[in-house]
């Protein structure tokens, strides 16, 4: 009889060399990866921590919120402060401007009533005449002053409503016909401003109807 060919035996092996064959195969591959213990348990804290952090977050951001507000407020007072600052200097530079300037207004009242005693008249002698001229000079000179320091005469329309914030009535003039009441009648003493503001009213009269007169 013909002996069994030893070329399948080759080729399948014996059980045991296939299990050797199988454990070298095995070894060559790639190890998994093994997560530690201690990367597991990090894992597991992570959502807490997040959770932690947001809550800083939102503290920090209530925080700057705060200091944010804070900071408006305080610059809004200090705005309040330097303007409250400058309402007083300006209030006190005008009291010290008014004191001085009231003063001067008294002496120009002098030289206007002054002027209105010594105008010439007709057939004056020519001395009359240059004192008269030199005195005007020196009035205009003082009311070339004080216009150039914002200062001028507070301009009194005969005929026109009388006005509280400008002008001052001290005596009352019967209204005619055709003269309205209320209306400014004269001036007597002239009103100045200092820039918007009212260091002396004008003077005036004001027409006011005639309690006798016929309904």
């Amino acid at each position: 009889m013909n002996e069994p060919s030893n070329r399948d035996g080759e080729q399948s092996g014996t059980p045991a060399e296939k299990g050797d064959d199988a454990a070298d195969h095995a070894a060559s591959l790639p190890a998994e990866p093994m997560v530690p213990e201690d990367d597991a348990f990090a894992a597991a804290e992570l959502p807490e921590e997040v959770s932690v952090l947001q809550k800083e977050i939102s503290l920090l951001e209530e925080q700057l919120r705060d200091m944010r507000d804070r900071y408006v407020r305080a610059m809004a007072d200090l705005d309040n402060a330097n303007k409250l600052a400058r309402r007083q200097v300006s209030e006190a530079r005008m009291q010290a401007v008014s004191a001085v300037v009231l003063d001067v207004l008294n002496i120009i009242d002098n030289f206007e009533r002054a002027l209105e005693a010594i105008a010439p008249q007709a057939g004056a002698s020519e001395e009359a005449k240059s004192v008269y001229e030199g005195i005007v000079l020196i009035y205009r000179q003082l009311l070339g002053m004080l216009k150039r320091r914002s200062i001028r005469c507070i301009d009194v329309a005969i005929g026109k409503p009388f006005d509280p914030a400008l002008h001052e009535a001290v005596v009352q003039v019967p209204a005619e016909k055709g003269q309205a009441e209320g209306m400014v009648a004269i001036e007597i003493q002239k009103g100045y401003l200092y820039g918007d503001h009212v260091l002396r009213p004008s003077k005036v009269g004001v027409f006011v109807r005639q309690t006798n007169e016929a309904e």
